[in-house]
C-alpha cells in the first residue's frame, strides 16, 4: 500500500508598526510625523497534499490487482500581512489646550499575494492484467483491484491589513 500525506501550513507576518507615546506641560504643541515609504512585500506561498499515485492494477495471466484504501488530503495555507499600521496614542496629564498634530504619510506600498493551495486524490491505476495463453485457446486477464481514497479538501487564506492608522488622544 502506498499513502502519501502530505500537509503544509505557511503563516507569513510582517508587521510594521510605528508606536508614539508624548506628555507635555502647559500649551506646549504636540508633533508626531511617520513617514512609510517603498514598502514591498511578497508572499509566495504552495501548499499541497495527496493521497494520490496508486496503483492496484492486476498482474498478467491472471493475478488479481490488491486494494488500497488512503485517508484524507488536507492542505491548509494562510497568509497574514500587517504592513506600515502606524498607533499613535498621545496622553497629557494636564488641562493642556496645546495642539496635537499627527501626520502619517505612506507612500508606495505594494503588497502581492502569490498562493497555490490543492489537495487530490488523483491518478490512480485499477487497471486489469494483461492474459496468458493456455493450450486449450482461452486467455485470462487478471483483474482490476479496488481504490478507495479518502476526501480531498483544500483551504487558503489571504488577510491583508495595509497603510492602516490609529490616533488616540486622551487630556
Amino acid at each position: 500500500m502506498k499513502k502519501i500525506i502530505a500537509i503544509g501550513t505557511t503563516l507569513t507576518f510582517l508587521v510594521s508598526a510605528v508606536p508614539a507615546f508624548a506628555s507635555h506641560l502647559s500649551s506646549n504643541d504636540i508633533d508626531i510625523e511617520v513617514k512609510n515609504k517603498d514598502t514591498t512585500v511578497i508572499n509566495t506561498v504552495n501548499t499541497s497534499a495527496s493521497t494520490g499515485g496508486n496503483q492496484a492494477n492486476g498482474g498478467s495471466g491472471g493475478g488479481n490487482g490488491g486494494v488500497i484504501l488512503t485517508g484524507n488530503a488536507w492542505a491548509t495555507s494562510g497568509v497574514l500581512n500587517d504592513v506600515n499600521s502606524t498607533v499613535v496614542k498621545v496622553k497629557t496629564d494636564c488641562g493642556c489646550k496645546g495642539d496635537v498634530d499627527v501626520k502619517v504619510e505612506n507612500k508606495d506600498t505594494t503588497v502581492t499575494n502569490n498562493v497555490t493551495t490543492k489537495a487530490k486524490t488523483g491518478y490512480n491505476d485499477a487497471n486489469g492484467g494483461s492474459g496468458s495463453h493456455h493450450h486449450h485457446g482461452g486467455s485470462n486477464g487478471g483483474d482490476g483491484g479496488t481504490i478507495v481514497t479518502g476526501d480531498a479538501d483544500a483551504l487558503a487564506t489571504v488577510v491583508n491589513v495595509v497603510n492602516s492608522t490609529v490616533v488616540r488622544v486622551r487630556r
